[in-house]
């Protein structure tokens, strides 16, 4: 007679999978928020972690933490620079924003209510680039520029995916500034829960765009 499996106590059922899983994906999470601490690597830790949340969407991750190093070191330069600009980027349009929305200037309506669109649409493009650029650093060997310009393209073009992950992100953004206390698991829920959802949308648009391993074709070795 067949020994009748237990779903707890079987390495391979179901439930254990699932809970591997979860345990994979926090530490990702915790891992990620650690190295963003210096700063200055927050670029190279996003990329390591888009990387393994894009293998894990691929079915193709393989002794995680090993890997997430290995994708930290080999992206590190790239992904710091690509990090710096943003950051750059990022105070001259959330600047440019606050001063126009928080009517810090003087100027007609008609003209406020223009430039206040225009911020907007700024600070939502620039949100759904950053959904899309470490990993596409994680993924391809590209310039910097072209890693950009390309982040920009995709999330315009599959806009409603974008929205989503910048969703998500700016709602832990906005509990963190609800519950300042909790500002620390909201990160890690950023660095893995949003991440492995962003792995998930982002490999299938990957495929349309001819990523033959994320469309799901076999890869031979030439």
């Amino acid at each position: 007679m067949a020994k009748r499996s237990n779903f707890f106590t079987d390495s391979d059922s179901w439930f254990n999978r699932g809970l591997s899983r979860l345990f994979d994906i926090l530490l990702l999470g915790i891992v990620t928020t650690a190295l963003c601490i210096p700063v200055i690597t927050i670029g190279a830790a996003i990329t390591a972690n888009m990387d393994i949340m894009l293998r894990i969407a691929l079915k193709k991750e393989d002794k995680i933490m090993k890997g997430y190093f290995q994708a930290f070191g080999k992206n590190f330069l790239k992904a710091t620079l690509i990090w710096l600009v943003y950051l750059v980027i990022g105070a001259l349009v959330g600047g440019a924003a606050a001063v126009t929305l928080g009517g810090f200037l003087s100027m007609d309506s008609t003209i406020r209510v223009i430039m206040s669109i225009l911020s907007i649409i700024m600070v939502i493009l620039y949100g759904i680039s950053i959904c899309y650029v470490f990993a596409l650093q994680a993924r391809y060997e590209n310039k910097i520029f072209t890693t950009m310009l390309n982040s920009i393209l995709i999330a315009i073009s599959n806009f409603p995916q974008s929205a989503l992950m910048l969703g998500l992100t700016a709602g832990l953004t906005v509990l963190g500034y609800f519950f300042v206390g909790l500002i620390p698991i909201f990160v890690v829920l950023e660095f893995s829960f949003v991440t492995y959802i962003s792995g998930k949308l982002i490999v299938p648009i990957l495929g349309k765009l001819g990523d033959k391993e994320a469309a799901g074709e076999e890869i031979t070795e030439e």
